[in-house]
């Protein structure tokens, strides 16, 4: 078959981009693949992060053809064209922002004699979007199949397109296969690691308060932050002088590339999502790929993925001192290494092998 995918991929960066590049990969082994991808993404006036282009080295050999620009109509006719010379027999579109949504509704209404299928990142927008759920009905109402990575998505999904329930498909979001040089990641070192984009919804705030309480219980501990802020950076600096964290924040405030990742993660004990909002979490997944377990806020899909016991700890959001009790029970009690063996053996069953083969089934 012939597979085409449209949005972001490389040399876009972020999680969205990283997604179809894995599930693209796997395709690719059975499969003729194009990646039809972005022009340009976001006007540099809207864009909150300093640069929006992937500077990793890492190779990513399926053949990409950049032909949009979703903001400028005048590129959406020349997707048409080449999306419909290329004679896929599936198209794949990411879609997780109404942004996009005018673009997406008017090309795939002129594509011809193939399936469309929405891989559905997100449908409640962290950010208020004007108009948002229009938007969204008109980019979606071209799609034969809807793939989604959690309840909260499919919920959304039936609310916005109940007359096509029966084309959903409800997947997973799939642990990511990076090369992890380190056979056993390093244990009890009394750092634990706060990673990806920082955004208001993702909580960071949220964790620097609990980390005087979690201190005082554990005084060695250590609060790694990996990512870059989509915001105002002084409100977190701040914060750490507030609190008297200095000695105890390691701040890394700068996009981390695919070669630096795994540094991260082999060096902490355990990873925190202290969201106040949330769909699904691709770090959640990135952690699990490290057999790094997750102490995440009971929001969205997370439950889905992170089960409390199991492979991490569950916490009531917006709440800093649960949050620091969660932390201090993490260290004190006996059973991360139990955790950790609970994610060595989950992998498999939330392993990209499995996605691409279950949507194959679906789609043929």
């Amino acid at each position: 078959m012939r597979i085409a995918f449209l949005g972001p991929s490389y040399p876009w960066r972020g999680g969205i981009a990283q997604f179809a590049q894995n599930f693209a990969e796997k395709l690719a082994n059975n499969h003729e693949i194009m990646m039809f991808t972005f022009i340009n993404q976001y006007p540099a006036i809207i864009f909150p992060g300093s640069y929006q282009f992937e500077k990793s080295a890492i190779n990513f050999n399926l053949p990409t053809h950049r032909i949009l620009t979703p903001y400028n109509p005048l590129t959406w006719f020349s997707a048409i064209h080449d999306i419909n010379g290329w004679n896929p027999d599936i198209l794949v579109v990411s879609y997780w922002l109404p942004v996009f949504a005018p673009a997406y509704g008017f090309i795939l209404r002129h594509i011809k004699n193939c399936k469309i299928v929405f891989l559905i990142h997100n449908l409640d927008f962290h950010e208020k979007w004007l108009l948002a759920d229009k938007l969204s009905k008109y980019a979606l109402k071209p799609a034969h199949y809807f793939l989604t990575l959690s309840n909260i998505s499919t919920d959304k999904l039936k609310l916005l397109k109940s007359d096509r329930d029966s084309h959903i498909l409800q997947l997973f979001h799939p642990v990511y296969e990076f090369i992890n040089t380190h056979t056993e990641a390093v244990k009890y070192s009394k750092r634990i690691l706060f990673f990806g984009f920082i955004k208001h919804y993702k909580g960071l705030d949220i964790l620097l308060e609990a980390m005087p309480v979690v201190i005082k219980e554990i005084p060695q501990i250590k609060l790694v932050i990996a990512g870059e802020i989509y915001g105002d950076k002084s409100i977190y600096i701040d914060l750490i002088s507030k609190l008297g964290l200095e000695n105890n924040v390691e701040s890394h405030f700068s996009y981390i590339s695919d070669e630096q990742i795994e540094e991260y993660f082999s060096e902490c004990d355990v990873c925190v999502l202290p969201y106040r909002s949330a769909t699904q979490s691709g770090v959640s997944q990135m952690s699990f790929a490290y057999e790094v377990p997750v102490i995440a806020t009971k929001v969205g899909g997370i439950e889905e993925t992170v089960k409390d016991k199991f492979n991490g700890l569950l916490v009531e959001p917006n709440d800093p001192k649960a949050l620091a009790d969660k932390i201090i029970q993490y260290y004190k009690s006996d059973f991360a290494d139990q955790l950790r063996a609970n994610i060595r053996a989950q992998n498999e069953e939330y392993s990209w092998d499995t996605f691409t083969r279950r949507f194959l089934e679906i789609i043929n």
